[in-house]
């Protein structure tokens, strides 16, 4: 019979944590004291005592157990409702379950299958304009292209049409995001109370920018409103503001009733640069692994034959390659890499107790380069994730790979962002010829503390039918 032991018997890093000035680095900080204390500590950060996990198995209970025993980190909750982007992610109870079910129904199947018509709009439209650069596309700036991409996809699966919408509301529905996105996530890893009371100009124009986009969500809503209560209830909706609308009157509830207006906003901020910044990762390690992109080559030449790229909805479940790539990439370069969350209730994590409203660290990236839960955990390996059998002497725990949560508050928008990833990941690879430059080689450690467009890296994509003429006789290797 294990002894219960308090939470101050744990080990406990000496000083108090420091926040550094680069806030969206964060969990370096947890992650190399995870290295020195174990898998389970505290620490003492600003007025509070923190628990900080780092346990596949206890992760995966805390997470599952959301939002029985768990609920949202109260602190980050209060930054949200300030600013109007509180939503699903600061709900809890009835409230969190009431807007998960709206949500959820509209990421359904069928409504995927009809926002995959406005993704392969956008990935074939992304296509002709880097055709378009010739010989100036090595010279493209990656980054502005792959999150121009992700925001103008997202923002059109959300509102429809982006032609339809007014001028003013189109600029600020995707140019505003670039700005948004980074002072939102200053404002929430700033754990630090104080770093939330600098009135600095930054923040006056987020606020500005979050009323612009706020009323521009508020005309969307009202337009929709518009459509479907006249004759265009013809079951073709292709927008998933209609389709949240329609759950939302069929259920006999009210927008406010589910925050809808925050919703939309806390979708568009939550997918567009996650997806965005996940896509440069795995542009990343394709580029660093040859294997990797000559099977993702083969698979999508074998799909697609000299098509550019995806054209039907249900080829997408067997880009079964892409699938494990994107897992591979997420378990060793995931860019969600900690998860803030508070004991609803005094309790116990394995021997440990656990008071009520104590904050807990989730290291979720932490686990995924794990020797005990994957073999070689920091290899990239894809054909991990493809294996039907693996040996025992081997590790593949995939519940260590938390990149999307698990359980009842996992990411109801998994299914739409593997959609999307994957229908433009097929069509690169389809047409391009992924290359790192320099030549120094950048090891997976580095990469998974950092963006990859920030380490001094570029890719090069080549025409397959101009440069590259070697691949259509599957001599890849020879172009390394």
């Amino acid at each position: 019979m294990s002894i219960i032991k308090k939470i101050s018997e744990l080990p406990r890093h000496p000083d108090p944590v420091i926040m550094e000035p680069d806030l969206t680095r964060v969990h370096e900080i947890f992650e190399k004291l995870a290295d020195r204390h174990g898998k389970m500590f505290t620490v003492q950060f600003a007025d509070q005592l923190m628990m900080v996990v780092a346990d596949a198995k206890i992760l995966n209970f805390i997470v599952c157990k959301r939002p029985e025993l768990f609920g949202p980190y109260r602190r980050n909750s209060r930054i949200l409702e300030a600013i109007k982007t509180d939503g699903i992610e600061t709900a809890d109870g009835h409230d969190w379950k009431r807007q998960r079910e709206i949500i959820a129904a509209s990421m359904e199947s069928i409504y995927l299958a009809q926002y995959f018509e406005t993704i392969k709009a956008a990935v074939e439209a992304l296509r002709n304009r880097w055709i378009t650069y010739g010989e100036n596309l090595a010279e493209i700036n990656l980054e502005a292209e792959i999150f121009g991409f992700s925001i103008s996809v997202f923002t059109s699966i959300m509102f429809g049409d982006m032609a339809d919408m007014p001028a003013d509301e189109r600029e600020a529905a995707e140019s505003l995001m670039f700005n948004l996105v980074s002072v939102l996530g200053k404002r929430i890893d700033a754990l630090l109370p104080q770093m939330h009371l600098e009135n600095i100009s930054e923040d006056k124009d987020f606020e500005e920018a979050i009323k612009k986009l706020l009323t521009v969500i508020e005309n969307r809503i009202a337009h929709s409103r518009n459509i479907l209560a006249g004759n265009n209830k013809t079951g073709k909706i292709r927008s998933q503001l209609q389709v949240l609308m329609e759950t939302i009157e069929k259920e006999g509830l009210a927008n406010h009733d589910v925050k809808l207006t925050e919703n939309i906003l806390q979708l568009l901020l939550a997918a567009e640069p996650t997806t965005a910044d996940t896509l440069l990762r795995v542009l990343h390690c394709i580029a660093e692994n040859p294997q990797a992109q000559k099977d993702i080559q083969d698979e999508v030449y074998a799909l697609l034959g000299d098509c550019s790229h995806i054209e039907d909805f249900k080829d997408i479940k067997k880009l079964k390659c892409i699938d494990a790539v994107i897992l591979e990439t997420m378990r060793i370069a995931s860019s969600s890499r900690l998860v803030l969350v508070e004991a609803k209730t005094d309790l116990l994590l394995e021997d440990i107790e656990v008071p009520s409203g104590t904050p807990l660290v989730l290291l979720i990236a932490y686990c995924g380069l794990d020797a005990e839960n994957f073999h070689q955990a920091a290899v990239f390996d894809h054909r991990r994730w493809q294996r039907e059998s693996k040996a025992e002497s081997e590790p593949h725990n995939s519940k260590a790979a938390l990149g999307f949560g698990a359980g009842p508050r996992s990411c109801p928008g998994r299914g739409l962002a593997m959609l999307v990833m994957k229908t433009v990941l097929a069509m690169i690879c389809a047409n391009f010829q992924i290359r790192r430059v320099p030549e120094t080689p950048l090891s997976n450690e580095t990469m998974s503390k950092h963006q990859p467009f920030s380490l001094g890296f570029t890719l090069k994509f080549r025409d397959r039918h101009h440069d590259f003429i070697a691949i259509e006789s599957r001599e890849i290797d020879n172009v390394y």
